[in-house]
């Protein structure tokens, strides 16, 4: 019986040492030599001042920025009568906050799987470009040319989007 629980003890020493200790420093050390970027979180500073990072989506609710997905994540089924109401009433804001506009793409009224999803379709911040355009007095074509700018292709398909804290910094930039 001894020694089973000195091999077991041994064997615990061994697992410690190996995946508490050497696997941590190798995942790391990979993160940081090829990855450092991800590895610290993508944070964006400006003026020495870390005010986001590329990875996580935040909330914008100034009218005069760009705004993301919802945060607010739900377990609903996408058939729910629940789920098309939460929908309906998200439509509806959208609509109010940008009264010239019609058709509200899907990314604004829908919640990405995370809640964190910090990137928006074009067809998303274009919905945005007439209300951002009046609230900074700025012409629409200057915003359009901040999101041609900003996009990005997806690997795996011909969808474009763009980050949303990289748009608002971008047009707090062209305003100043």
């Amino acid at each position: 019986m001894k020694k089973s629980i000195l091999g077991s003890l041994r064997f615990l020493m061994l697992s410690l040492i190996v995946f508490g200790g050497l696997y941590t420093v190798a995942v790391t050390g990979i993160g940081q030599l090829f990855f450092s970027d991800q590895a610290n979180g993508s944070q964006i500073t400006v003026n020495n001042q870390t005010v986001g990072s590329k990875l996580i989506g935040q909330p914008f609710e100034q009218p005069k920025y760009f705004s993301g997905r919802s945060e607010k994540v739900t377990q609903l089924s996408p058939a729910s009568p629940e789920q098309k109401k939460l929908v309906e009433s998200r439509r509806a804001a959208e609509l109010a906050k940008n009264p010239t506009e019609k058709n509200v793409p899907n990314d604004l009224v829908t919640a990405s799987g995370s809640g964190v999803d910090p990137d928006i379709s074009l067809s998303a911040a274009e919905f945005q470009v007439a209300r951002i355009a009046e609230v900074r007095g700025l012409s629409q074509g200057s915003i359009r040319k901040i999101i041609a700018e900003h996009r990005q292709k997806d690997w795996f398909s011909e969808r474009y989007y763009v980050n949303v804290l990289q748009l608002n910094l971008a047009l707090d930039k062209l305003e100043a």
